[in-house]
């Protein structure tokens, strides 16, 4: 994969994220004030166990078709990559339908003892129904990605988004008068439908290609193929179920621990609907960049890898890790300087703004963690990935355990906090120790923290001085976040911690 297809592929994957979320944004804005904080607080409960059920029929096995893809085509073998893909349909496939009745059968058993809410239990059983279209579609995306053809899941991305608002939209009227019960399942009937639309679209582009390229003589053994993606995607599939089980039980454990600070049932679950379902997502939007480097970073990895090519393979993650550190600080720097505005202008809520403050700190961590996870599959190191991320979660329990009783979500707070510092550096030190690259502490840290700084100060003093006097709210925040962005930028250039050498060789001009 050379530097181009990289950011040609992250570039896509972006511009999918951006649209995707801008679109999820207004509609969660929708969802929150259709379904109540106490219907999201029911949802977000629910969807640690769609992640969960993704994790353990699709996640492993979509990177392993990807990763083994990828080696394929750069062989030239257009039939062994279907070939692949075919065999992969024999793992998941199973797997998803043994998933899909096991979770309806015992939809009631979960609801009331793991997630201790029984109104769950028709939300669950509709959740059942999806699982075989998720795990078909995940497969097929896997694919693409091997093929470095990151528009179809980028599309893919912004259909699935369409179909859930959609479905949401028009459901909503039905649904919302019979009850909380009904509420929580309207969001998971969304989800459903967000992964048929995925599934067409990603067959169509599959069967469209299928005929466009001309395929080679399969040279692969089907029993050995079958094997291989096993090899590969048993650690990855191991890693993020447990790790998503891990997170479901943090998930679970919030509004019990909220309880027992003192809230009633109701106002803890409208609390952790604000955490989870209102402030979260606006903390991971900037996340978009990274998420999507992450993901176009395993094939690039991976063929650098497989041609022994340690060059590439510093310069791509030295560039990657930087971009990170970049975002994330300055996404820090943003939610610490505007949080009352942007919660305010989102939700009409300054109690999500006060969480959005909160939660500032932990951006950088979060992002880069997700660049170093893309960097170690790509690297093949999944089992200390998996291992790391089970020291991680298993620190958040504990903490959650230990300070949500006692200082609410404040507590959940700190956990994530320690959660992802822990995470981000201990993959941080496997990376650089496999491919001998030393830390940049000017370029990765000080220089984008002493730019973060000095733009927050000059936004936030020119938007209550003049901007919030001249404009209305959802302007005038727009207009400071503009402003922080262009300060934040320029100071970077001028502080060298980015050039236009820079641009150039990342883009590969």
């Amino acid at each position: 994969m050379s530097k181009k297809s990289l950011i040609k592929g992250t570039l896509i994957l972006t511009i999918a994220s951006l649209i995707t979320r801008l679109l999820g944004f207004g509609f969660r804005i929708y969802q929150s004030n259709v379904m109540g904080a106490e219907g999201m607080g029911l949802y977000q409960l629910l969807f640690p166990i769609y992640m969960l059920l993704w994790a353990a029929s699709s996640a492993g096995i979509a990177l392993a078709i990807a990763k083994m893809v990828a080696g394929e085509i750069a062989k030239g073998e257009q039939g062994n990559a279907i070939h692949i893909l075919k065999t992969s349909l024999l793992i998941s496939l199973p797997i998803s339908l043994i998933l899909s009745s096991s979770l309806y059968v015992f939809a009631p058993f979960i609801a009331t003892y793991y997630i201790h809410e029984p109104v769950t239990t028709l939300s669950l059983k509709i959740l059942a129904t999806c699982i075989p279209f998720m795990s078909t579609a995940c497969c097929i995306r896997g694919y693409f990605q091997g093929l470095q053809e990151m528009s179809i899941t980028a599309l893919a991305q912004i259909v699935e988004q369409c179909g859930r608002m959609l479905a949401i939209y028009f459901c909503a009227s039905f649904f919302i008068s019979k009850g909380i019960e009904f509420i929580c399942a309207l969001g998971v009937i969304g989800m459903c439908a967000g992964e048929v639309c995925s599934l067409i679209l990603s067959y169509s582009a599959f069967y469209l290609k299928k005929r466009k390229i001309k395929q080679t003589p399969i040279t692969l053994h089907t029993h050995a193929t079958f094997n291989t993606l096993l090899a590969l995607s048993i650690p990855i599939t191991a890693n993020r179920f447990l790790t998503s089980a891990l997170q479901s039980l943090e998930n679970i454990l919030i509004p019990i621990g909220l309880q027992k600070f003192g809230l009633s049932s109701s106002s803890a679950l409208s609390l952790y609907g604000e955490f989870s379902g209102m402030a979260l997502p606006l903390l991971f939007f900037p996340s978009m960049v990274t998420a999507s480097l992450s993901t176009a970073l395993v094939p690039a990895i991976s063929e650098a890898v497989a041609m022994n090519n340690k060059p590439r393979l510093q310069r791509t993650l030295s560039m990657s890790i930087q971009f990170s550190s970049l975002i994330g600080i300055g996404a820090t720097a943003l939610f610490l300087a505007f949080p009352r505005e942007i919660g305010l202008a989102c939700y009409k809520l300054e109690e999500v703004g006060s969480l959005l403050k909160l939660l500032a700190i932990i951006c950088p961590f979060l992002y880069l963690q997700s660049i170093l996870t893309g960097a170690m599959n790509g690297l093949g190191l999944q089992k200390k990935t998996f291992q790391t991320n089970i020291v991680g979660s298993l620190l958040c329990i504990l903490t959650i355990q230990m300070l949500v009783p006692q200082k609410g979500i404040i507590g959940f707070v700190i956990a994530m906090l320690v959660q992802s510092g822990v995470i981000s550096c201990l993959l941080l030190w496997q990376v650089l120790k496999n491919i001998s690259l030393s830390i940049n502490l000017m370029g990765w840290i000080i220089q984008p923290s002493i730019a973060s700084i000095a733009s927050a100060l000059g936004a936030t003093f020119i938007y209550r001085t003049y901007i919030a006097t001249c404009f209305s709210l959802i302007s005038g925040t727009l207009l400071g976040i503009l402003l922080l962005a262009i300060f934040y930028i320029a100071l970077l250039f001028a502080l060298k911690c980015i050039t236009i050498k820079d641009v150039k060789s990342f883009i590969g001009a």
